[in-house]
């Protein structure tokens, strides 16, 4: 008898709690779609390239749909959740890797005075903390990321089996960090490091000042595990610096920008390293100068400036990329946007890149190839339409 007394008065608890409970979960997504010509494109950086005009699925900004969810728990807690999935608008191909939810898949818990963990497939803090400041993430597309994403500052690759903490903002302050397991059993192969990741970053975002700072570390990212944070994420065609296999890659970047008026101006500096299984290596250091102005509330125009200064060790060079040890590289890009509604906009950007000094081809990104050889620079020239939604 009591212990049926006891199961009625669980139930009616449980049942009191679910009463209370205040959930939500909205659909949000991005169509973008555009018309791109890009100069020189060819299949492998030592292979001869052409022009191409050609049509250009979420150049702009990524399509994707996805599902966000939260449930109130009280006691300032909440679950949420996050499921995104990006495509092709032109074909309605999954991208990612043919992944279901390839842009993001987590789930997590939060406090509004201590921060959220979350698990999942996620972005690391480079990308959260840094990439925000740069002109591909503003206006720029994602042509305008720096040379081959080597610095991963447009999210060339995510975290696959990561936790994850981000903090609340404590006067403007935000930091986190991220760890994404190999998922790999300790002896077998490179082991328990093989192809895992973590990352740590901070952001202080007060007034007209923003200001961010982000490291990443990827260890064995070229390794045939199928289960690791990278894997199948680690190879674009337009990734030329990951054309053999990397050992470990390692990141630093931080930026800042300063809105005065309707002017916004920003630096980015990111520093990269790659060591590659043959002995060898690369450092980058990127360098970019941006600025945005705010014509009128419906249109945005831009422009910025990168240098990418490079060092190979251990070579004489990286086939098809650098006849040297020091290759270089410059790139601008300019570029607009026009409301015409609060969800509605249409876009334009151009892109130049000339390969320097020891460079022996240009590597725009995500144009669909370097610009092969015996072509040292590249031009992408885009227009788009994007929904939001």
């Amino acid at each position: 008898m009591k212990c049926i007394q006891f199961g009625a008065l669980a139930c009616a608890t449980v049942a009191t709690s679910l009463a209370h409970a205040q959930g939500s979960v909205t659909l949000y997504g991005v169509v973008d779609a555009g018309i791109g010509y890009v100069s020189s494109v060819a299949t492998s950086p030592s292979a001869q390239g052409g022009h191409k005009f050609q049509a250009a699925s979420g150049i702009g900004s990524g399509d994707r749909f996805g599902l966000r969810g939260s449930e109130d728990l009280g006691g300032g807690n909440s679950a949420t959740f996050v499921l995104e999935d990006g495509f092709n608008i032109f074909n309605g191909a999954s991208l990612q890797g043919g992944r279901l939810f390839g842009r993001q898949a987590f789930v997590g818990l939060s406090n509004h005075k201590a921060g959220s963990i979350t698990l999942g497939r996620q972005y690391d803090s480079v990308v959260d903390f840094v990439s925000p400041i740069t002109s591909a993430k503003q206006w720029g597309t994602q042509y305008g990321a720096h040379v081959g994403d080597i610095d991963n500052l447009y999210n060339a690759f995510r975290i696959n089996n990561s936790v994850k903490y981000t903090s609340s903002a404590y006067d403007g302050f935000t930091f986190g960090a991220l760890y994404g397991f190999s998922n790999q059993a300790s002896g077998v192969g490179s082991g328990f490091a093989d192809n895992r990741a973590w990352s740590a970053g901070a952001r202080y975002a007060k007034g007209p000042v923003t200001a961010g700072v982000g490291v990443l570390h990827v260890d064995h990212p070229s390794s045939s595990n199928a289960n690791g944070a990278v894997a199948g994420d680690y190879t674009s065609a337009t990734n030329v610096f990951y054309g053999k296999p990397v050992d470990k890659q390692d990141v630093a970047a931080t930026g800042a920008s300063y809105s005065v008026g309707a002017m916004t101006f920003g630096a980015v500096y990111s520093y990269s390293r790659l060591r590659y299984t043959d002995g060898s290596s690369l450092r980058m250091a990127n360098y970019e100068v941006n600025g945005r102005y705010q014509v009128c509330p419906a249109l945005i125009l831009g422009t910025a400036f990168v240098y990418s200064d490079g060092h190979i060790g251990g070579a004489t060079g990286l086939t098809g990329v650098s006849k040297g040890d020091h290759p270089r590289w410059v790139q601008v890009n300019a570029g607009a946007e026009y409301l015409l509604s609060a969800r509605t906009e249409l876009y334009a950007a151009m892109v130049w890149q000339r390969a320097q000094g020891d460079a022996l081809t240009a590597s725009i990104d995500n144009v669909g190839g370097s610009s092969g050889s015996g072509s040292r620079y590249q031009i992408a020239a885009l227009a788009g339409l994007r929904v939001k939604f």
